[in-house]
């Protein structure tokens, strides 16, 4: 990250950027109208069923939200810097596989997990090669990289699960500290760390001046190749870390884990959270809002014995709202800069 350190940016630019920012206040908006919808869902499941606001429970939803959320951190900066990652959900089981292969022929676990996070990164730089240099399109190129990395996982494991894990393993995935689960931890140091990368550093400003507009970025000496490099390397390499996390906690790893489900579901959570498909608007913490928003639907259907299939259906409504307010904060600030 630390190529981008020397970038220059025209003074006059960066303080249009720096005013547009300023007035977006709809980001924050629609994070404040997220979380109140979070707090209501909340009071009606517990009015519904008061076990829904038990401590055990409300655990158990942030775990179930904490995979999603880890991907869902470089999903959230591929997406502000204009590009779109659609196969982390493949890289997820294969980096997932690839790790337990290596740790069921007795490789260290540690060299294992990194290896597992090698694949997926390799598996980012692909989708970046395809884009940058055979100028294929994001939604095409990590649609492709989704079947091939799909693919090899079956391949590698004739479509059975790999299992037979030590126990100092599975407890990174399992284990707790005064009974917040690990998973949870990670999250948040995950999350912290993203958002300190786009809101804080020359990185993340570069994402957002790419995001926004390559051309003027690229006119201002900003390596737009880089940056994309980077973006799909960390999407890689972070959905399958979370595909290894998950493995450990459930002490196998599947070559159908996550799928399109999961992909899907993380984008739909960043989107949700106000990062804009155009590029150059999100936020961390909104793409974490929509992970809590779609584990409490998951979990408060279930806790009330409604079909938690239907959560497919509150999904489909909520991202085609999402999509509608952030055209309408585009058209706003389209006005708002004539």
């Amino acid at each position: 990250m630390t190529v981008h350190s020397h970038t220059s940016v025209d003074p006059v630019a960066a303080g249009s950027l720096q005013r547009t920012d300023r007035r977006d206040w709809g980001k924050y908006t629609q994070q404040a109208g997220l979380a109140s919808c979070i707090v209501a869902l909340g009071v009606y499941f517990t009015v519904k069923n008061s076990n829904f606001a038990s401590q055990d429970n409300l655990i158990e939803l942030l775990r179930a939200a904490t995979l999603y959320f880890i991907v869902a951190c470089p999903v959230t900066l591929v997406l502000v810097g204009g590009g779109l990652d659609f196969s982390v959900g493949a890289v997820y089981a294969l980096g997932a596989v690839c790790s337990g292969l290596m740790i069921t022929h007795g490789i260290p676990w540690p060299v294992a997990l990194c290896g597992g996070v090698g694949v997926g990164v390799t598996v980012g730089l692909a989708n970046a090669a395809a884009t940058i240099y055979l100028s294929v399109p994001p939604l095409i190129a990590t649609i492709g990289s989704f079947f091939v990395a799909g693919g090899i996982a079956v391949v590698i494991t004739d479509g059975i699960d790999v299992y037979g894990f030590p126990d100092s393993f599975t407890h990174i995935g399992s284990g707790d500290i005064a009974g917040i689960p690990y998973l949870i931890v990670y999250a948040a140091a995950i999350g912290v760390i993203f958002h300190i990368v786009l809101e804080k550093t020359v990185f993340g400003y570069n994402i957002r001046a790419v995001g926004g507009n390559r051309d003027a970025a690229a006119a201002n000496a900003i390596r737009v190749a880089r940056v994309d490099i980077a973006l799909y390397a960390l999407s890689g390499g972070i959905a399958a870390l979370a595909g290894i996390l998950g493995s450990a906690r459930l002490s196998s790893a599947s070559p159908n884990a996550a799928g399109a489900g999961f992909t899907f579901q993380v984008i739909t959570a960043v989107i949700v959270g106000g990062t804009s498909l155009f590029g150059g608007v999100g936020t961390v913490a909104g793409s974490a809002l929509g992970a809590i928003l779609f584990a409490e639907i998951n979990n408060g259907l279930q806790v009330i014995n409604v079909n938690p299939l239907y959560q497919s259906i509150f999904i489909g409504i909520i991202l085609v709202a999402a999509v509608a307010v952030d055209q309408f904060r585009r058209k706003r600030r389209f006005r708002a800069g004539r």
